[in-house]
Order: C-alpha cells, then sequence, then structure tokens
C-alpha cells in the first residue's frame, strides 16, 4: 500500500532529479488521502515498481502464462482455495520480482507481501477466510488505482 509519506518522498526524489514537484507536493501534503494525480505524476516520470510489477502479472496472463493477474481482478472466487493459491501465488510472485530491486523493502510495502503474509498465517492459525477475501478485495483495489494512474482504465 502506497501511502501519503511514500509519495511524499517519491516526490522529493523527483525533485532531486531537477524536476519540478512544487504543486503535487503541496497538493500532497494538503490532502487528507492519497493523491492520485501525484500518484500518476510520479509514475509517469519514474515508473512505481509495484505498478512494473502488476503490467508483468497482466502480461504475463496475456500471454497464457499464468492465471494470477486473472484471480486477482475476479469479482469473486469460487472457492477458498482459489482465494488462499492466489494469495499464496502472488505472494511468491512478490519475492520472486523484489528479488531483482535495488529498494525492494519499499516494493514489499506497497505490494502488501507483509499483509499477506499475515493473513495467510491466521488462516492456517484459525482457518477464517475472511481477512484472506478482504486482503484480496484491497488488492485488487490497488491494481485498479495503479492501472488507472497508467491510462489502462
Amino acid at each position: 500500500m502506497i501511502t501519503k509519506n511514500d509519495i511524499i518522498l517519491l516526490l522529493t526524489e523527483l525533485q532531486e532529479n531537477n524536476i519540478n514537484v512544487d504543486n503535487y507536493l503541496r497538493k500532497t501534503i494538503l490532502s487528507e488521502s492519497i493523491n492520485l494525480d501525484a500518484l500518476k505524476f510520479i509514475n509517469d516520470n519514474r515508473q512505481l515498481d509495484v505498478a512494473k510489477f502488476y503490467e508483468l502479472l497482466r502480461k504475463n496472463n496475456n500471454s497464457k502464462k499464468s492465471p494470477l493477474y486473472k484471480n486477482i481482478v475476479k469479482e469473486e472466487l469460487s472457492s477458498a482455495d482459489d482465494v488462499l493459491t492466489t494469495l499464496a501465488a502472488l505472494n511468491l510472485q512478490i519475492l520472486l520480482f523484489a528479488k531483482k530491486l535495488d529498494d525492494n523493502q519499499m516494493f514489499l510495502k506497497h505490494s502488501r507481501g507483509e499483509e499477506i503474509t499475515k493473513v495467510l498465517n491466521n488462516y492456517y492459525a484459525t482457518y477464517d477466510l475472511i481477512p484472506c477475501y478482504k486482503l484480496l478485495k484491497l488488492i485488487k483495489a490497488d491494481l485498479v488505482a495503479l492501472e488507472h494512474i497508467a491510462g489502462r482504465r
């Protein structure tokens, strides 16, 4: 999950590269929620790793290599096993993608890696699927928002 502080940090990084971010920085600081315009500006100037990751999942789905993307964006998965395997597969793909990055900690945070691990651990202890379903919906919302700022939705 990308936070307001992350956006400010990323805008400051762009500012250090002589990109004028004053307007977006001001709006982000004054806003109480995530500023999608600022996020789009950041992604246009320096692609977010999490956006690149979801784009890779989409491309793998389109070339019939993996159904993971489709399972994330489905309205409802048919069974509890589908939810669990989708979260476990997503967690694995996140870890594999993170290995290739310079700043993998930020990517792991933005891709909700820790949250996925927590809900899976909770399921193994309590067999409660509700947090798994809720997290999958949040991940879908993240994916849709990132596709929106990339101009695909």
